[in-house]
C-alpha cells in the first residue's frame, strides 16, 4: 500500500499539472514549433542556428540574420561582449546578458537580453528590428514573425491597422495588476496576479475544494522588483487564510533567501486546512505552493 508521503507528493504533482494545463497562456503549447520569419513577404531560411522563444517570451534570432536579411552592418567585440548593429545613420549597441542597450547613443531598456547559445550570438528580434526602423508583427496563430522595412513598414499602418501585440504583451494585459485592476478571489484568498513590488501570483481551482492551487512567487531577476515589499505582500496574502503560527514559520523560512544565488530546499508546512511548500533553486525565484490538504 502506498505510504502517506508518496501519496502527498503525487497529489502535489497532479495539482501542478492541472494548474499548468488550465492557466498557461495559449501560446505555450506551441513552444516546440519552429518559428517562421518573413521579411517583406520573403521567407527567411535558418539552415543551422534557429530562432527561439526565450524565457521572457521574446523571439531571439542569430545575429547573422540581422546583417543578411535586414541589410545592416554587424560587428562583434569579443572582449566587451558587445554587438554593434549599424544601418544608415542608426547605430544600436547590445551587450550580452544586459537589458540596457543604446540607440544612437541613447540608453534604452529591454525586458530580455542578447545571449550566447551553442556558440552563436542571438539578439532579441523585436528590439533590434524596431531600432533599425522596421515594423515587427507577431502572428500567434501561425507562430510566425512578419518584419516590414522601408516603404512596406510605412504603408502597413494604413493598410493593416494596429500592429497586434506579441504573446507576452497580451498575457500581461490580461493580468490583475495592483493599482490598475481589481483583485482576484480564489477560495477566500484575495490577490493581484501582479503586484507593484514584483510579486507574481497564479491560481486556479478545478471541481471545487479538491483541486485548489495557489502559487505566489518572489522574483529576483526582473528590473524594478523590491524584495522587502514582495516579502510583505506575500506575508499579507498568506495570513488571509493560513493560521498565523504556520504563516510565521513559512515567512521565517522564506526570509532565509534574500539574494538570487541563495537556495531553499523544498520544505513543506501545513495547518488544519492547507498544505504549503516553499522552494527556490540557485539563481531562481522563490516559489510558494498552497493547496487544500
Amino acid at each position: 500500500m502506498m505510504n502517506y508521503k508518496r501519496m502527498k507528493k503525487l497529489r502535489v504533482m497532479l495539482l501542478t499539472m492541472v494548474l499548468a494545463l488550465t492557466i498557461a497562456p495559449a501560446w505555450s503549447s506551441a513552444a516546440k514549433l519552429s518559428i517562421v520569419v518573413e521579411v517583406n513577404g520573403n521567407l527567411i531560411s535558418f539552415p543551422d542556428a534557429k530562432p527561439f522563444m526565450d524565457k521572457s517570451n521574446r523571439v531571439q534570432v542569430p545575429v547573422r540574420f540581422v546583417s543578411e536579411a535586414l541589410g545592416a552592418e554587424v560587428r562583434w567585440n569579443s572582449q566587451s561582449k558587445q554587438v554593434t548593429v549599424k544601418m544608415g545613420e542608426d547605430t544600436t549597441v547590445l551587450t550580452l546578458g544586459k537589458k540596457a542597450f543604446t540607440v544612437n547613443g541613447q540608453t534604452k531598456q529591454m525586458d530580455t537580453v542578447a545571449q550566447e547559445k551553442q556558440n552563436r550570438t542571438f539578439v532579441p528580434l523585436r528590439f533590434v528590428s524596431e531600432a533599425l526602423g522596421a515594423k515587427v508583427i507577431w502572428h500567434s496563430d501561425l507562430y510566425s514573425v512578419e518584419i516590414l522595412t522601408g516603404l512596406a513598414a510605412e504603408q502597413s499602418g494604413a493598410s493593416k491597422g494596429t500592429t497586434p501585440k506579441d504573446p507576452w504583451e497580451e498575457f500581461l494585459a490580461s493580468r490583475s495588476i495592483e493599482g490598475e485592476t481589481e483583485k482576484k478571489v480564489l477560495e477566500g484568498f484575495s490577490y493581484y496576479e501582479t503586484y507593484k513590488s514584483g510579486l507574481v501570483v497564479s491560481g486556479d481551482t478545478v471541481n471545487g475544494k479538491g483541486l485548489m492551487f495557489l502559487q505566489p512567487r518572489i522574483e529576483f531577476g526582473r528590473d524594478g522588483v523590491d524584495y522587502n515589499k514582495q516579502v510583505k505582500d506575500l506575508d499579507e496574502l498568506l495570513r488571509q487564510q493560513i493560521d498565523f503560527k504556520t504563516a510565521d514559520n513559512i515567512m521565517k523560512y522564506v526570509k532565509q533567501k534574500s539574494k538570487r544565488d541563495d537556495e531553499l530546499e523544498a520544505k513543506e508546512f501545513s495547518d488544519d486546512t492547507y498544505g504549503i511548500q516553499v522552494e527556490s533553486r540557485y539563481w531562481d525565484d522563490i516559489y510558494v505552493s498552497i493547496w487544500y490538504k
